[in-house]
């Protein structure tokens, strides 16, 4: 997929079906030479159904986790009705769409959004930091078998890769954003 491909569709959904608010996350655009990052796109669309198109560039996490999209979707629930309610007026209006005269970067929903990846990376990062620390730990450890070892280590490394929520609820209550939005 590349960007004009993802404008399309945005543009699709906002004027065929008429959603007001869209995100899409987790997208990988490949270049030679870059630090491996993530984008996430969203759009909110004017009285005319155009979209407003931005995204917001993080640096990836070289670590898998489970439970990312609900974490997402959870905090990006939370933001965008905080967002919304620092908008003056905004919450009366239908489905939340500002004005025409909004930027995209602008809007709500990239301000949610924005605080939103914030506290992830963060999480996410200080989740990684500790899986290594564990990791490293287990690797240290000698006496089993080849046979437990395997099992072991996928269980010690699944343990390991749980995202720390209660952890870091610092990050999740404030987080520091260092990740805006851009125009698309």
């Amino acid at each position: 997929m590349d960007m004009e491909t993802l404008k399309e569709a945005l543009t699709t959904l906002h004027e065929q079906y008429r959603i007001p608010h869209i995100i899409i996350t987790s997208i990988a655009f490949p270049s030679l030479g870059a630090i491996p990052s993530l984008s996430v796109v969203g759009s909110t669309f004017t009285s005319t159904g155009a979209p407003r198109i931005f995204g917001v560039q993080i640096p990836a996490i070289d670590c898998f986790f489970s439970g990312t999209g609900d974490m997402f979707a959870a905090l990006m629930l939370v933001r965008f009705r905080e967002a919304v309610n620092n908008t003056p007026g905004l919450i009366e209006t239908d489905a939340w769409v500002s004005d025409d005269s909004v930027e995209a970067t602008e809007l709500p929903l990239a301000r949610a959004t924005e605080k939103v990846l914030a506290s992830m990376h963060e999480v996410l990062s200080r989740t990684k930091e500790r899986r290594d620390e564990e990791m490293e730990r287990w690797s240290r450890r000698v006496g089993a078998s080849e046979e437990e070892d395997e099992k072991k280590l996928r269980l010690v490394k699944s343990k390991a890769s749980e995202v720390r929520l209660v952890r870091n609820l610092v990050a999740l209550k404030n987080p520091e954003v260092k990740f805006r939005a851009e125009k698309v």
